[in-house]
């Protein structure tokens, strides 16, 4: 029978704009503090762990490094027209028209910058680092609101 651990800082988490497509309310551009817990089934290792929690925070600290006090983009998103300018970002959704300094913009192979999103985003690159474990992962974007995304 498998272990689980479950791995949440609340240092771990990353501050972040976004607006999703055609939505009424979150196609404005707005923010979110999001935080992330991470679950992982497996069996122990020789040192009697499923995986040492310094490893897991490494790896999740250097996505939420790249992701934090950024505009996220959806890279596969439809109706969205993005345009590279200079060193500028110009992106125009539903008649919206944003310009933002490129060093501000992360581009996300996504369809959308949800929660849910989001989440099955983070998976897929533990999942890439450790495929042997069922893999769980919660993002939480303002308190009481996450979306889950798992393996399972």
């Amino acid at each position: 029978m498998p272990f689980e651990i479950e791995f949440e800082d609340p240092r771990i988490g990353f501050a972040s704009a976004h607006f999703i497509v055609g939505h009424d309310k979150c196609g404005r551009l707005h923010g979110h503090n999001y935080f992330i817990k991470v679950q992982l089934k497996g069996e122990l290792d020789e040192q009697h762990m499923v995986l040492d929690y310094g490893d897991l925070k490494t790896e999740l600290k250097k996505i939420t490094k790249k992701l934090d006090h950024r505009v996220l983009i959806p890279s596969k998103a439809e109706g969205l027209d993005v345009e590279e300018k200079n060193e500028s970002i110009q992106v125009i959704s539903c008649n919206k028209r944003y310009l933002f300094p490129k060093e501000d913009v992360v581009f996300l192979p996504l369809e959308a910058t949800t929660s849910e999103e989001l989440s099955r985003y983070f998976h897929s690159i533990l999942k890439e680092l450790w495929p042997q474990f069922v893999i769980t992962v919660n993002i939480e974007e303002a308190p009481g609101a996450s979306a889950t995304y798992s393996d399972e």
